[in-house]
C-alpha cells in the first residue's frame, strides 16, 4: 500500500511538471509609471500575450529610479517564468554611466525580446536661426557654451544624444535635464531652452502645430514613419545613432524552454495588425527581435555608452 501510495504521489507529480507554460497567472512587472511608452507597450503585449497563452498575463507598475526598481525586482524573482519585466534601454544605460544600481543587466536577466524602438529627434524652437543639424553645428561652434539642449533627465539616452552630438561635432552645448519629458516639452515650445533631444512621440503633435521645427532623428537610417526627416548621421556625423528600445526579459535561469516561448509568441505578435498599428500609433517603430538580437542589442549599446560616458567626462547621479 505504501508502494502504491507513493508511485501516484511521483505520477501526480510528474503530471504537475508535465503540464504546459503557462499554467497559472503571469506578473508582467513594468518598469515605468502609468501612461509612458513602457507602460503603453506592456499593457499591449500584455493583453496579447493573455490571448495567445491562456493565462492572465497581469501588468504591475513599479516606476522609479529610472526603472531599476522594477529591476531589482524581477532580478530577485523566482527564475520560474511567472514574474518577467517590460523594460528599455535605461536598464543597460544606468549600468553603462556608473548608476547606483542593483543589478547586472547581462548576469540578472534573461533576454526574452525587443517589441520596439522609439526614434529620438533633435528639434529647435521655431525662432532659433538654425533650419538644419548642419547650422546649428556651426552656430554652437561659432558661439561654444552659449545654447543648451535640453532633455528629459540625466542619464537619460535623450541626456547621452546631446552629449554624443557635442563629441562627435566638437562643440560645447550646454545641457539642461528636467524631471521629466512634459516639462521638458513646455519649456522647448515656449522658446526657454530652444533646442531640445526628446522621442519622436513626444515632439510630433507640437511640430503639427509649428510650435517646434526638427532637425534630424537619431537613428542610423531613416525612419519609415518620417522618410523626410534626414538623420543626424547623414548630416555630417557618419556612425551617430542613438536609438532607444523596449524588451521583456525574465529573471536569470528562468528555462530555456519558457524564454523560447515567451519569444516566438512576442514575436511573432509583434508584426501582426493589432499591435503593430498601435506600436506605430504611439510614434514608435514595431522591431520583433528575439533573445539573441536583445542580447547584441542591450551589449553594443553597454559598450557605446561606456565609452562616450568615459570620453565625454559625464557624471550620472
Amino acid at each position: 500500500m505504501r508502494a502504491t501510495a507513493f508511485l501516484a504521489v511521483l505520477a501526480a507529480c510528474g503530471i504537475a511538471l508535465a503540464q504546459p507554460y503557462p499554467n497559472r497567472p503571469v506578473h508582467l512587472v513594468i518598469a515605468a509609471a502609468p501612461g509612458g511608452s513602457t507602460d503603453l507597450l506592456g499593457r499591449v503585449f500584455a493583453q496579447r500575450l493573455t490571448e495567445r497563452l491562456g493565462q492572465p498575463f497581469v501588468p504591475e507598475n513599479r516606476g522609479g529610479g529610472g526603472g531599476a526598481v522594477a529591476a531589482e525586482f524581477v532580478a530577485k524573482s523566482p527564475a520560474d517564468g511567472y514574474t518577467i519585466l517590460m523594460s528599455n534601454d535605461q536598464l543597460v544605460i544606468s549600468a553603462a554611466a556608473g548608476a547606483k544600481v542593483s543589478y547586472e543587466p547581462f548576469k540578472d536577466f534573461a533576454p526574452i525580446a525587443v517589441v520596439a524602438r522609439g526614434p529620438v529627434v533633435l528639434g529647435v524652437h521655431p525662432a532659433f536661426p538654425a533650419k538644419s543639424v548642419g547650422e546649428l553645428v556651426a552656430l554652437a561652434k561659432a558661439n561654444p557654451r552659449k545654447y543648451a539642449f535640453s532633455s528629459c533627465g540625466n542619464g537619460t539616452i535623450l541626456h547621452l544624444a546631446g552629449e554624443l552630438l557635442n563629441l562627435q561635432a566638437g562643440i560645447d552645448l550646454v545641457h539642461v535635464p528636467y524631471r521629466g519629458c512634459a516639462p521638458a516639452m513646455v519649456d522647448a515650445v515656449s522658446g526657454q531652452v530652444p533646442i531640445f533631444f526628446t522621442v519622436l512621440g513626444n515632439a510630433a503633435a507640437f511640430e503639427r502645430n509649428g510650435k517646434v521645427r526638427l532637425l534630424g532623428v537619431a537613428t542610423a537610417h531613416r525612419i519609415a514613419s518620417r522618410p523626410d526627416l534626414p538623420t543626424i548621421a547623414e548630416s555630417g556625423f557618419p556612425g551617430y545613432d542613438a536609438y532607444p528600445w523596449f524588451a521583456m526579459l525574465a529573471p536569470a535561469g528562468t528555462p530555456r524552454e519558457i524564454v523560447q516561448r515567451l519569444a516566438g509568441e512576442i514575436t511573432s505578435a509583434v508584426p501582426a495588425p493589432e499591435a503593430s498599428e498601435r506600436i506605430r500609433a504611439f510614434s514608435l517603430e514595431p522591431t520583433p527581435l528575439g533573445p539573441e538580437g536583445l542580447a547584441q542589442l542591450m551589449k553594443s549599446d553597454y559598450d557605446k555608452w561606456r565609452r562616450l560616458v568615459r570620453e565625454a567626462h559625464i557624471k550620472v547621479e
